[in-house]
């Protein structure tokens, strides 16, 4: 699939296991695997650190080096400041540091969370409490120059937008300006291009120590480059680095830094004996491809990189196209199999399933002979994939859609109920991500098909036409009325991004069955996922809110 790259600009790093950042402009985005997480407002002030506030702000003193970093945390802090000018709108759990750096203009501060793959983390600096930010920095990913007042008290802020993640433990160090000489291909520009020929590989090795981001993407960033003569499918992989690669990029550009940019189709940790990724991209156009890699607290200075291509359309998934479709036996009761789409293509474009269409580049496929005249097929993400399901009568090549499930979001068990079938007949039915990449964890799902409506895998998904739970108006300008089972006495709605990211959470009592949800001002325009619970149940839909 082909992106601008004005559409990619930060945040486009996989952070393994737990969670994933995907681009957006000019801000941050991130997905969290699993656990999921609510944004919570911090702790109480009572429980906050003693320079929860800038005018209690703690001294730091400027070192040498790194050596003894200071320890710190803003788990139960509370927001003392504006907006940072490099974060979205939302709540900052802060602490404060204050420094006077000397004769020098210019200082590398070094901030490292506790946990990366669980902490929101940002930095920004000021000439006072309620002064000018001269430098600002979403999730510093290594040690960072920024400039100073010199002979003169700056403050540092440290942050959590708890949009994004909770606050927690770190350490922080103010020292001499860093001068490591940056890798000769930490400029895209400078990357060496290997050939890649249809049926053959190259393997690329070097180092990110004192890399830069020199392109904007927002993380520290090397280069490399290849070429493919003829349209392939193409795999990038790190095996034999070590340790392995955690944080990775999804991007693979046509130029350096504008062109076009391709999302995979899917990557995988399973290839690589020793559990690095692989990513999938395929049917590649003839022509150069530049590829990042990413300098942060998670992954090893030295890396190794392979780049094989082989044919277009030859891909590894056995079932992409409908000719191989795997047979699934019907039961009486859901009995779970384990399957996978890794390294699939696109058969035939997203089927419009209940007034939403997604994106179909890693579908698979499918079959089972029918027992009944009623009959499900039960599917449940093993990790962040927000599932699409998709049925057909007739053969393969004269194929007609008789019926969708598309009910739930990331990672939610979905359901997809058929009438009217014939029994004896072989039907088909295609499986694939709604989003446009699928890089959201190692691709895997269980299937089951059943006799009947409901496969009663994964929770219970309650549907507005069988129990009355609607919401409107959708589209609408971001508030929407609710009604719910009357009965329900509180409920709880969280809804998340396009991206699967939480981006708000409440519990609501209900007055005869209906409430209002107000997200006007809060939320950008676009598509979100709620999901509501209550009563031992839960409903899942999809909302647009309009500009």
């Amino acid at each position: 699939m082909e992106q601008q790259l004005t559409m990619t600009m930060k945040r486009l790093l996989i952070f393994l296991p737990l969670l994933i950042a995907l681009p957006a402009s000019a801000q941050r985005v991130r997905e969290h695997l699993k656990p999921e997480r609510h944004a919570h407002p911090g702790g109480a002030r009572g429980s906050a650190p003693a320079n929860d506030d800038c005018a209690n702000a703690q001294a730091l003193t400027v070192t040498a080096d790194c050596s003894a970093p200071v320890s710190g945390t803003n788990a139960d802090a509370t927001q003392d400041g504006p907006q940072p000018g490099c974060d979205e709108a939302g709540t900052f759990i802060d602490v404060w540091y204050v420094f006077n750096p000397g004769n020098t203009d210019t200082v590398s501060v070094l901030l490292i969370p506790a946990d990366a793959n669980a902490q929101d983390w940002n930095l920004g600096v000021y000439t006072a409490c309620d002064g000018n930010e001269t430098a600002c920095l979403i999730n510093p990913a290594t040690q960072v120059n920024v400039p100073v007042i010199p002979n003169a008290n700056n403050w540092i802020r440290v942050w959590s937008n708890t949009n994004f993640g909770p606050g927690g433990d770190f350490t922080l160090c103010v020292s001499g300006q860093v001068s490591t000489p940056a890798p000769a291909n930490d400029l895209c520009a400078n990357a060496v291009v290997q050939t890649v020929a249809v049926g053959g590989s190259a393997t690329f090795t070097g180092n990110c120590t004192g890399a830069t981001d020199s392109e904007g993407l927002g993380f520290p960033s090397v280069w490399e480059a290849f070429t493919l003569g003829t349209c392939a499918d193409v795999k990038i992989s790190f095996c034999g680095t070590a340790p392995k690669i955690l944080d990775f990029w999804l991007l693979l550009y046509t130029a350096c830094p504008g062109g076009s940019a391709f999302y995979p189709g899917s990557y995988d940790s399973t290839a690589c004996a020793d559990g690095n990724f692989t990513l999938c991209f395929a049917n590649l156009a003839p022509g150069t491809y530049y590829y990042p890699i990413a300098a942060t607290f998670n992954n090893p200075a030295a890396y190794t990189m392979h780049v094989s291509a082989t044919v277009c359309g030859t891909n590894e998934a056995p079932n992409d196209e409908c000719a191989g479709a795997i047979p699934i036996t019907a039961h009486t009761a859901c009995t779970p199999e384990f399957f996978t789409n890794t390294c699939a293509t696109q058969s035939t474009p997203a089927v419009n399933c209940g007034g939403f269409m997604g994106n179909a580049n890693d579908d698979v496929w499918y079959s089972f002979v029918a027992t009944a005249a009623d009959m499900t097929v039960g599917g449940a993400p093993h990790g962040n994939m927000d599932i699409v399901m998709e049925l057909f009568s007739g053969t393969c090549g004269a194929l007609t859609s008789i019926a969708c499930g598309d009910v739930g979001g990331p990672g939610i068990a979905d359901d997809l109920v058929a009438t009217g079938l014939t029994v004896g007949n072989t039907y088909y039915f295609r499986v694939y991500d709604f989003r446009a990449q699928y890089a959201y964890g190692d691709p895997g799902y269980d299937l089951c098909v059943v006799e009947g409506q409901g496969s009663g895998m994964g929770v219970t998904t309650i549907g507005p036409q069988r129990d009355g739970i609607v919401i409107y108006p959708n589209p609408g300008n971001g508030n929407f009325t609710m009604e719910v089972d009357p009965s329900a006495s509180e409920v709880a709605i969280t809804m998340c991004d396009a991206a699967g990211r939480v981006v708000l959470h409440t519990d609501a009592r209900p007055m005869h069955g209906r409430l209002e949800l107000h997200t006007t001002g809060k939320l950008l325009p676009g598509m979100y996922n709620v999901r509501i619970t209550g009563g031992g149940q839960e409903y899942h839909s999809r909302v647009v809110i309009q500009d």
